[in-house]
């Protein structure tokens, strides 16, 4: 079967008995840039235009056997041919004849002896109008597919407001059949205040070709309960008469879409979230032990746990300070919503607000979607912010304004958020005297600093590594399949004895190292200093604590020229705040010589 769309010409079948006539005809049409098909016979024609499916066809009528009428009777019965336009090549004068082929199906009558000029304006003219009505046809599908698909219900109505069109979307929201209401006024689907608005603009007030109506109307579903809508009213013009379009939203559907949205993109945050946590996450430290030390951090925990204080947890890295975090969270109220970590400290400058606050699609390079910042992630839950003192000044006053009001925007957007979080932060810096230095926001330091937690650093708590070796001996030797009974006693007593600038963060890789160095049933001897390539070699005479607490001190202040604050200060280096490290050379009798 020919298909049309990949013909250069137009097709034309003729059907005549005469060969003498349809050859010279042929000719004359084959002249005027059609392609030609013939037939000398009904039954040849009726197989032809079946299988080629030609753009027009003329026809003798009177044929032996099967004549012209009984011809496009059979293509008009044939569904692939039907809209084929049929004209008829007669040289019968007869009325009756003319009308009979006009009832089988043909567009018009050639009259023999042709005039030639006629007989191309006739075919050419028929297949202009063919060309049009097909294309006339895929509009009104085309833009019938597309009413049926709206996810909006669209009425049309005629002047005198009788609906015309009735699409799917309006079957849904007005509960009723598009069929029983084609016909019939509108009025009974709009409230009085809507029906008024709709006259008015058929009157012509106001002059324009279109109106938004805005929240505040309603309109009514067939079981007569009103909704509320938003709509738009339009009037245009066709076949010399006009119509109207009223295309309705309902606001609660809308709404409910809206928040549902809302709901899927926050799991979808939540999740992705989740995933990257997962992905980033390593074995953390281990809150182990008995130590008064701890047993007071701990006591400070459970007293605030179930309040919505904002806490600020400080010590030095490796503390666990992430671990009270988490235990806070998980006595509080809100232990069955998200706790969302934050790290200040591994975020660029200029990501920070998005981090934060989120993102909309194309606020800058690379926003290719709207990203949910923390804030809305950890709604309703505990917001976790570590190395809260790396974060940019900028950002304090925004995290500031989310403690105090609760409210914040996202990066590229308008609409003002509101959030119900706990917030707890985290520093291994001095606060206090950053904030005296300009470093960091004294407004937000108080408005952090409102139930303070201190973690003692490992060496303030030797009881406690005991226990804590213990905890990571089964825990890695679970993890590389080996079972460890026992420790030497002199590893064990350096452990105890060993000064932990890294704290249990250090003393959790120490024993990693050593557990996957034992080959036997007692763990293998690793030497904690050396592991951190610092200390005296291993023959070096043991000190007491204090003795080597003051000797790493002092190299440390020796190797800055006695600068004990500042980023390239002992204190940094040592990984303590400046107002300890200045307690303890205090308490070691630690001066700078003159």
């Amino acid at each position: 079967m020919t298909d049309k769309r990949q013909r250069e010409k137009p097709l034309i079948l003729m059907l005549d008995d005469n060969p003498v006539n349809l050859e010279e005809l042929a000719g004359l049409v084959d002249e005027a840039g059609f392609e030609v098909l013939r037939a000398e016979t009904g039954e040849v024609a009726l197989v032809q235009a079946v299988a080629h499916l030609p753009d027009l066809i003329l026809l003798d009528v009177m044929m032996p056997g099967m004549d012209g009428f009984t011809v496009c009777q059979h293509l008009k019965a044939i569904p692939s041919t039907r809209d084929i336009p049929v004209l008829f090549m007669t040289a019968l004068a007869d009325t009756a004849d003319k009308l009979k082929g006009f009832q089988v199906g043909a567009v018009d009558y050639i009259t023999k002896p042709f005039q030639y000029e006629e007989v191309l304006a006739r075919v050419q003219t028929h297949l202009t109008l063919q060309k049009l009505k097909l294309e006339l046809q895929e509009k009104e599908q085309r833009l019938s597919r597309i009413f049926e698909n709206a996810m909006d219900a669209i009425l049309t109505l005629d002047e005198a407001g009788r609906i015309t069109l009735f699409n799917a979307a309006a079957e849904q929201m007005f509960r009723c059949k598009a069929a029983d209401n084609i016909g019939r006024a509108v009025d009974r689907f709009l409230s009085p205040e809507l029906y008024k608005t709709l006259v008015n603009f058929r009157n012509g007030v106001p002059p324009e070709q279109a109106i938004w109506v805005s929240e505040g109307l309603n309109a009514v579903r067939a079981d007569e309960s009103n909704f509320p809508i938003e709509a738009t009213i339009s009037r245009v013009e066709a076949i010399g008469q006009q119509l109207y379009i009223l295309i309705l939203r309902d606001i609660n559907e809308r709404k409910a879409r809206q928040q549902a949205e809302a709901e899927c993109n926050t799991l979808r945050g939540i999740n992705l979230y989740l995933q990257e946590e997962v992905l980033a996450s390593r074995d953390g430290e281990e809150l182990i032990g008995n130590s008064p030390a701890l047993h007071q951090a701990m006591d400070l925990v459970r007293q605030v746990a179930n309040t919505d204080a904002t806490v600020l947890i400080t010590g030095e890295t490796g503390t666990g300070k992430e671990l009270i975090a988490r235990a806070i969270h998980n006595l509080s109220a809100r232990k069955d919503k998200t706790l969302v970590k934050l790290n200040c400290a591994t975020i660029p400058e200029n990501l920070a607000e998005s981090e934060l606050f989120g993102h909309e699609k194309g606020s800058f390079t690379g926003a290719i979607a709207r990203k949910l910042g923390r804030f809305e992630l950890a709604d309703g839950g505990t917001l976790f912010l570590d190395e809260i003192g790396e974060l940019p000044l900028e950002m304090q006053a925004k995290l500031l304004r989310v403690l105090q009001e609760g409210e914040f925007e996202r990066v590229g957007g308008t609409q003002t958020l509101t959030c119900n979080v706990r917030v707890i932060a985290a520093t291994h810096r001095d606060l206090a005297q950053f904030s005296q230095q300009g470093k960091f926001r004294a407004d937000l330091y108080y408005r952090l600093n409102v139930f303070p937690i201190n973690l003692p650093p490992l060496r303030e708590r030797k009881e406690d590594v005991p226990f804590l070796v213990k905890h990571f001996i089964d825990k890695y030797a679970a993890k590389f399949g080996k079972k460890i009974q026992s420790i030497p006693e002199r590893m064990m007593a350096d452990l105890q004895s060993y000064f932990w600038p890294g704290n249990i963060r250090e003393l959790q890789h120490i024993i990693e190292r050593a557990v996957i160095l034992t080959k036997g049933s007692q763990l293998a001897a690793v030497d904690c200093v050396n592991v951190m390539g610092a200390g005296a070699p291993t023959a070096a005479p043991i000190v007491t604590l204090d003795e080597a607490e003051r000797a790493h001190i002092l190299k440390a202040l020796e190797a800055t020229s006695w600068r004990i604050a500042g980023n390239q200060g002992a204190a940094k280096i040592l990984g303590v705040p400046s107002t300890t490290l200045r307690s303890r050379m205090e308490k070691l009798g630690i001066s700078k010589p003159v």
